[in-house]
């Protein structure tokens, strides 16, 4: 008899492990829980703040090539005056946002308007590209 008593004794420690084990689980999975109800809530509001960055303007500028001249030679201009640029036809234009170095294309000709053909981009940008 001493053998099944002590044999439940045993049921009666693993039972309250049981309990136990079960309520530390349901404790964090509670956790877990709020954890990524917060998460979820975090990401909304980076998702808004995201939108809102992405809305804003910024200046894009375009970079044809580059000359000096003489304070002399520029007041001497006038109409079909020419000025050279040291950039050749074949070489990339570089493509600035805010007066930073962000990419390199090449003009392309539509509707009688020109654009620009990115042709590379800055490698820092890579991370940017990421969907609102």
């Amino acid at each position: 008899m001493n053998q099944i008593q002590k044999k439940g004794n045993f049921n009666k420690f693993d039972d309250d492990n049981i309990k136990q084990n079960n309520d530390k689980n349901f404790n964090k999975n509670l956790a877990d829980e709020e954890k990524r109800k917060k998460l979820n809530i975090s990401n909304n509001e980076l998702s808004k703040e995201k939108k809102i960055l992405f809305d804003i303007a910024v200046n894009v500028t375009i970079e044809l090539g580059k000359s000096k001249v003489k304070i002399k030679d520029l007041l001497n201009f006038s109409k079909g005056s020419m000025l050279f640029l040291t950039r050749k036809k074949e070489d990339p234009l570089k493509i600035f946002v805010n007066n930073k170095l962000i990419a390199l294309g090449e003009i392309v000709f539509s509707d009688n308007k020109y654009g620009i053909r990115i042709i590379s981009m800055n490698d820092s940008l890579n991370c940017v590209n990421t969907p609102v």
